[in-house]
């Protein structure tokens, strides 16, 4: 239960044990009048308990009975709890009334005209059914009660306004004869009570309810009860006296009625008018410290991705640095030896550096979600071989690697590259773990995830019921706690030294499995190292390519065709431009897409392929260059190509997610089979 919660339980109920007490005030009171009636009057003599002017008529023994019992009966519903009780009083009230017109009570100091009246018989017959049916309205939390009882508030309280105004003019209305005052006093009592055994309810629930509408009016309440009944006796004593005439009393009076209202309304209003502001600065307050809040936490975020890109700069640059300087060492070397005779390996570790490099940004941009992965099928145990040899390479001879593969058929349709570095980013962990040396242990082997097993994943990631082909990676370190290991995924948190680690490993590696449709499991203890297991959807269980495919990066490159290669960075162009002549193609470069329209335009020949960079300076890109080459020029093909990932933002155009795409750094193979492909298409709309 919330605070605001408790407080409203604990309000209602001393709200309803304060309605007890009244109520209990009240019937005791109407009690102690029956029974002075009863016990000082009818049998003691005393002249004023029985009639409380000499003038006025008395309260009969059948009356003050009546409102004894219905003292009782009322006491009993607020303090036993007994249901019988109320309603034995409510019928052996129903008797006395039927007896009272049968057959009245005969006595010596009755005078003629002394008898319950009819407004005495309703209200003891109201009091009456009350009780009897309280039982029934308190457990069904009917309006029955109070409605019953707000018909003989009405019955008593206008009696006790005549006694006010002029008792006489009463006596003569055949209703109302013969009630004494007391008698309407004691009946109002006994039925206010009754009305707050259900205080929820009706109109008493609106008047008593807690809410700032309830609290106004019974500020007003008073104004509204007094108000009149004072007017009425001012404008009754000023014509007693002769001061106004009886026409213009009734002017005098609707003109206080008028001043009444009048000003009621303008206090309610006033007071509306204070809670709409108060709430309106409320509600200002709270937006202006919503807004507050919110710049702080963005001034926070800001400086987090500040000193994560500090972090980031200093992890990768590490990585960036060893495969620049393989790059320039080779090419220097190229450079020094111009009769080429020593190149072959220096070329090779520069190409091998390069697509490392390339390696780097594709795991940037995987730990952004950004990834183009190219999934294709794969027996995960062949990846996880030839990873192994890479690893074997870097591995200290002080750490045993031990493999247990048990699904040499399972196939996944994954990154074969994404893959690897994964793979290789869980086992450079594994090795970081034990600088004295160790074991690491890779496994691979076939999982079926449940309904009951769905959760515990990194990042939070729900994962789907399905089979699962598994890599688990485990290590023999000093392994992590429970905070540590809340935190191995975030990006930018490392355990290393710093310019040691960026901290993108473990976050890439969860980013990759996510991506494929699987998850990564940690479990980790201090003093027990480290198991981490990826998880990759189940494709099937045969070879993943059972008809061999023509390796088109291998066959000669398609007959010589005029290509306008469109690229903003001039060493990119010239780079694809050499390795397009190389393959016997002709070819024109533009450095924009204004450019390129230029010479699409002025060519005589028509262009068989334009190859375009998507991200370009001017208003003109290249998906919107691409569109108007088709347009313009159906015959020519179009291949797209970026440093970035577009894919997401190709899907949003439907016709430029069909056309071919380069992702950058591009290998020659790749180059020359894209190229081929997109050249043997029929053309455009054919």
């Amino acid at each position: 239960m919330s605070p605001t919660d408790s407080l409203s339980v604990d309000y209602a109920k001393g709200a309803q044990r304060e309605y007890r007490d009244q109520a209990t005030l009240l019937a005791s009171a109407a009690i102690a009048v029956a029974l002075a009636a009863l016990i000082l009057g009818w049998t003691g003599g005393i002249d004023f308990f029985v009639r409380i002017h000499p003038d006025y008529p008395a309260m009969v023994p059948e009356t003050a009975l009546s409102i004894l019992l219905g003292g009782l009966g009322t006491l009993s519903l607020f303090r036993t709890g007994r249901d019988w009780l109320p309603q034995l009083c409510g019928l052996l009230i129903a008797g006395i009334v039927a007896v009272a017109l049968l057959s009245p009570i005969s006595l010596e100091r009755l005078q003629n005209d002394d008898d319950m009246s009819i407004a005495s018989l309703l209200g003891c017959l109201t009091v009456a059914v009350s009780l009897f049916l309280a039982p029934y309205s308190v457990r069904d939390d009917s309006i029955l009660l109070p409605s019953l009882a707000s018909l003989g508030l009405a019955v008593v309280t206008i009696p006790i306004l005549g006694y006010l105004f002029n008792a006489q003019a009463m006596f003569a209305n055949p209703i109302y004869t013969a009630m004494a005052l007391h008698t309407a006093i004691s009946l109002l009592c006994l039925i206010v009570a009754l009305l707050l055994l259900q205080p929820r309810q009706g109109w008493v629930g609106i008047i008593l309810a807690p809410e700032p509408g309830s609290q106004l009016l019974r500020r007003l309440l008073p104004l509204f009860l007094v108000g009149p009944p004072v007017l009425c006796m001012l404008t009754l004593y000023a014509t007693h006296l002769e001061l106004v005439s009886p026409d213009f009393r009734l002017a005098l009076l609707a003109f206080a009625m008028i001043v009444l209202a009048g000003t009621s309304a303008i206090y309610f209003a006033h007071r509306v008018n204070l809670s709409e502001r108060r709430t309106r600065e409320t509600e200002l307050s709270f937006l202006e410290s919503e807004r507050t809040r919110q710049a702080t936490e963005l001034a926070m975020v800001r400086t987090q991705k500040v000193e994560a890109l500090g972090q980031l700069v200093g992890g990768v640059a590490h990585d960036f640095n060893n495969t620049l300087t393989v790059i320039l060492g080779n090419l220097e070397l190229l450079a020094e030896d111009p009769e080429n005779k020593n190149n072959g390996s220096g070329v090779a570790e520069a190409i091998d550096a390069a697509n490392h490099a390339a390696g780097l940004t594709r795991q940037l941009l995987a730990y952004g979600r950004k990834s183009r992965l190219e999934p294709e099928p794969h027996v995960l145990d062949d990846l996880v071989k030839s990873s192994l040899v890479m690893f074997r390479r870097i591995c200290p001879a002080n750490i045993a690697v031990t493999t247990r593969l048990s699904s040499p058929r399972a196939i996944a349709q994954i990154d074969s590259g994404n893959f690897q570095q994964a793979l290789l980013n869980l086992l450079i962990n594994a090795r970081d773990a034990q600088p004295q040396g160790g074991r690491i242990n890779v496994t691979s082997d076939l999982a079926s995830v449940d309904s009951d097993h769905l959760t515990g994943f990194a990042d939070e990631i729900r994962m789907t019921q399905g089979t699962y082909v598994t890599v688990t990676v485990a290590d023999d370190g000093q392994g992590m706690d429970a905070a540590t290991l809340a935190r191995a995924t975030e990006p930018f948190f490392t355990t290393k030294e710093a310019g040691e680690g960026s901290g993108l490993g473990l976050s890439m590696v969860s980013g990759f499995c996510h991506q494929s449709g699987g998850g990564l499991r940690i479990g980790s203890a201090p003093g027990n190292g480290t198991t981490i297991t990826m998880y990759f959807p189940l494709t099937g269980l045969m070879a993943p390519q059972t008809i061999p495919e023509p390796d088109l990066s291998q066959a000669p490159p398609a007959a010589g065709a005029f290509i306008l290669v469109v690229d903003d960075e001039e060493a990119v162009t010239r780079v694809i431009a050499r390795q397009l002549q190389g393959d016997g193609h002709k070819v024109t470069v533009a450095f924009n897409a204004d450019q390129a329209l230029e010479r699409l335009a002025q060519s005589e020949t028509p262009f068989d392929l334009v190859i375009t960079d998507l991200v370009m300076p001017g208003p003109i890109q290249g998906h919107d260059l691409a569109r108007r080459v088709i347009e313009a020029y159906p015959s020519t093909k179009v291949i797209l190509s970026s440093g970035y990932e577009s894919e997401n933002q190709r899907q949003q155009i439907p016709w430029a997610a069909k056309l071919p795409f380069l992702q950058k750094p591009v290998s020659r193979a790749t180059l020359r089979r894209v190229v081929t492909e997109t050249l043997r298409q029929p053309p455009n709309g054919a």
